[in-house]
């Protein structure tokens, strides 16, 4: 349901974000609003609570992208980036069944967009979502489990609060989620909640 309401409301404000991106030249001149190339980077913790996996580990990521001022407040960014979601141990039910490794990888590359809203020169806050093309390996849920890689085109969706140091650098706490599962009946479940702090760049 968590998962649903976010998409929702990502949703929500990309139908209001994108008709105003398009009367930019009409809009009065952006007072907290970002605009430029950026780069970000962020680290922290990846959970799965699925199937034979219920773990967490280190989490990173890395992205960059152009922001364009689209309101007086507020910023659409479209960015692109790459996300290692750890390697976890399954449960020993499911480990006990397999000869060899039956830890789990996820990974891969992001293409989306990042809305932000400056509330006053320091503090903003964010939402942000797109494509996420997921590299994973696991053991499949079901009767028989068996270790599987694959290669799927998924989706993220997240958000996050920040403060600006100053014009170029500033900091963020963020929740993102990750739907990082095989398809199938019988499937590798790894689909990730990654909590994290990001430092960003504006050039």
């Amino acid at each position: 349901m968590k998962t649903t309401v976010l998409a929702l409301t990502l949703a929500a404000a990309g139908f209001v974000a994108v008709p105003a991106a398009f009367a930019q030249d009409q809009a009065p001149a952006a007072a907290n609003a970002q605009q430029g190339w950026y780069v970000s980077a962020d680290a922290g913790y990846a959970n799965v609570s699925k199937g034979p996996y219920d773990d967490g580990k280190f989490a990173g990521g890395v992205k960059g992208g152009y922001r364009f001022a689209i309101t007086p407040a507020t910023s659409l960014g479209v960015e692109v980036g790459y996300q290692w979601l750890g390697r976890l141990s399954a449960q020993n039910q499911y480990a006990s069944q397999i000869a060899g490794n039956s830890k789990s990888k996820l990974r891969g590359s992001t293409a989306g967009l990042d809305l932000r809203y400056s509330f006053n020169p320091n503090w903003y806050g964010e939402l942000r979502g797109g494509l996420f093309y997921a590299q994973g390996e696991g053991i499949t849920n079901g009767a028989n489990p068996e270790f599987r890689q694959y290669n799927r085109t998924k989706y993220y969706a997240g958000a996050g609060v920040g403060y600006n140091l100053s014009q170029n650098w500033s900091l963020g706490a963020n929740y993102d989620y990750y739907a990082g599962s095989d398809n199938g009946g019988q499937r590798v479940q790894l689909a990730t909640s990654k909590y994290s702090l990001s430092a960003e760049y504006r050039f």
